[in-house]
């Protein structure tokens, strides 16, 4: 099958300018990326500039195209010679075209070829599709190697962005780590309070460094100070989780009998806060909840010490 290259060149030599033109069209669209058919469109056409451009379009395709470097060089040094020389074509000075009738050429054909409406405007659009065909034979295998790739279900998004945040996260962290940033978290860096805390069991505990101190129980003042817990803090929390303990029967004392105001607060419906109203000394502190019914019960202590010093 002739192509519509061969079709072109063909009706070029025999002179038929306009019918080879629109075999040259076709060309372009069938081997757009093929110079050859540039320099042929670039030969017989008369439009000085256009046929720089499609020569140009031919050495972007062909580097070494000898016919169009050939044909940009007689176009480069006729416009500089700025001279017209009365049939002199680009079709002489270009090897694949060299076989055109020059001089033996009918007048009248060379006149008529020169007044037809060559459509240049039309071989512009061409060349621009062809540019952008080739700019998207260039994408296909991209697109088509992303399209190869698995698809991923739900789950394993979900997956993927856990990994990702948590990748993110321990990034942050050995950042703020080294360069000594402290990360605007806000509640991460929060202590729990002791409502949101799970006590052991059931008892008195000083709550200190979000741990709970167990205070044991003793009926009567205890005689040694084994079992005793110690507080660092001056201004202690004391955490009640026990129903047999009534605070409007409790007095803290100090172990010279002096007696410290408190204040009880509610923490939920079974837990409560005890908090002296004044700094501690140094010393033993006992709660004491007095008998209830008989005066000849023996009343109840809780008791802890305070010892700042250790802290440090």
């Amino acid at each position: 099958m002739v192509s519509s290259l061969q079709k072109g060149i063909s009706a070029a030599k025999a002179g038929r300018m306009q019918q080879a033109l629109d075999f040259l069209k076709d060309a372009i669209i069938e081997e757009p990326q093929n110079a050859e058919v540039w320099v042929w469109v670039a030969a017989i056409i008369d439009d000085l500039d256009k046929q720089e451009i499609f020569l140009k379009k031919a050495l972007e395709i062909d580097p070494r195209n000898i016919p169009a470097q050939r044909g940009l060089a007689y176009l480069r040094k006729r416009k500089r010679d700025q001279s017209e020389v009365a049939d002199d074509h680009l079709s002489d000075h270009t090897s694949p075209i060299s076989p055109f009738p020059s001089s033996d050429r009918p007048k009248q054909e060379r006149a008529a070829a020169a007044q037809q409406d060559l459509d240049l405007q039309g071989i512009d659009g061409i060349a621009k599709q062809s540019d952008d065909a080739a700019a998207t034979s260039d994408r296909a295998p991209k697109e088509g190697f992303l399209s190869d790739l698995p698809k991923l279900t739900p789950v394993e998004i979900i997956l993927l962005g856990v990994v990702v945040v948590v990748f993110c996260f321990i990034g942050l962290l050995a950042a703020s780590a080294v360069f000594d940033v402290e990360l605007p978290f806000g509640s991460l860096g929060q202590k729990l309070g002791p409502s949101e805390m799970a006590l052991p069991y059931n008892g008195i505990f000083l709550y200190e460094d979000e741990k709970f101190i167990n205070i044991p129980m003793h009926r009567g003042l205890p005689s040694t100070d084994e079992g005793i817990p110690s507080s660092t803090l001056i201004d202690p929390v004391v955490i009640v989780w026990d129903e047999g303990v009534d605070p409007e029967r409790l007095n803290l004392i100090y172990e010279t009998g002096v007696y410290v105001p408190f204040s009880t607060n509610s923490l939920r419906s079974d837990l409560m806060s005890l908090t002296p109203e004044e700094d501690l000394l140094s010393g033993l502190y006992c709660f004491q909840q007095l008998p209830m019914e008989s005066p000849l019960e023996t009343a109840l202590y809780w008791c802890f010490k305070v010892n700042p010093s250790s802290a440090n």
